[in-house]
């Protein structure tokens, strides 16, 4: 089984009052999605290392030890990691709002190094624009072990038709489905258009000379511990290529 932990951000007075970003709406259904998602996984067996919420979510928790975070001790003690906020894209990565300067407003994906205290397979991040779906090789530095990162490559709404997606993708993980369709199966709505990614880590024998062996790739393969197969973890050395899907619903 595995260890999962949340993170969800509804209110947003503290950054707009910061005036570090232009806009920053407060959400609507946060935490009907974290609840989901939190409830799922806990009835298949899983275990919720942390759910933190609003102010107690702060940057640094994703941001590498080395570079000053404390990932060592949240989101990269976990097998599973969700956080729902804004996101945003741009100057080549993305990033993402917290409501305390806790080091920082903004999370930025280039202080990133998932998996590199050998325990985050799986990064989940609902919010708007977290991936470049052209370019995905800005996420090549985050891949330290981690298996796979689910985010979005364009909008991702917050609706009375989006608040149970975080079940939808919690049922789905637990049901036997591949990390990468859990994700864009769970999200996609029937109302709006939410825009899903996935973006895994693969290794050199999947890849032949602009051939894929996809049956093989973390991409195809991959499940939460206990629901399927899992992937053996890619380190830096045998990191290759980075394979992605993607899908408007």
């Amino acid at each position: 089984m595995a260890r999962f932990g949340i993170e969800g951000i509804r209110h947003f007075s503290h950054l707009r009052a910061s005036g570090e970003v232009d806009k920053a709406d407060d959400l609507t259904y946060i935490f009907n999605i974290c609840n989901g998602l939190d409830e799922q996984l806990r009835d298949a067996g899983h275990v919720r290392a942390f759910y933190w919420a609003e102010t107690d979510c702060w940057e640094k928790d994703l941001r590498d030890s080395a570079l000053g975070g404390i990932d060592a001790d949240w989101s990269d003690d976990v097998d599973l990691f969700f956080i729902s906020t804004h996101g945003g894209f741009w100057d080549g990565r993305g990033h993402l709002a917290y409501d305390t300067n806790v080091d920082k407003w903004l999370g930025d994906q280039n202080d990133y190094r998932l998996g590199n205290n050998w325990n985050l397979e799986w990064l989940l991040v609902y919010g708007c624009h977290t991936i470049n779906r052209d370019d995905p090789l800005h996420l090549w530095n985050i891949f330290q072990r981690l298996h796979q990162f689910c985010g979005a490559y364009d909008d991702m709404w917050d609706g009375i038709t989006t608040d149970e997606v975080g079940e939808d993708v919690g049922d789905n993980l637990t049901d036997g489905d591949t990390v990468t369709s859990s994700w864009i199966s769970g999200v996609s709505d029937w109302w709006v258009d939410n825009h899903p990614i996935v973006v895994a880590a693969e290794v050199s024998a999947t890849w032949n000379g602009g051939s894929f062996d996809w049956p093989n790739t973390t991409l195809v393969r991959d499940h939460v511990w206990g629901h399927g197969t899992t992937v053996a973890d890619i380190g830096p050395a045998t990191k290759y290529w980075l394979s992605w899907q993607w899908a408007e619903g």
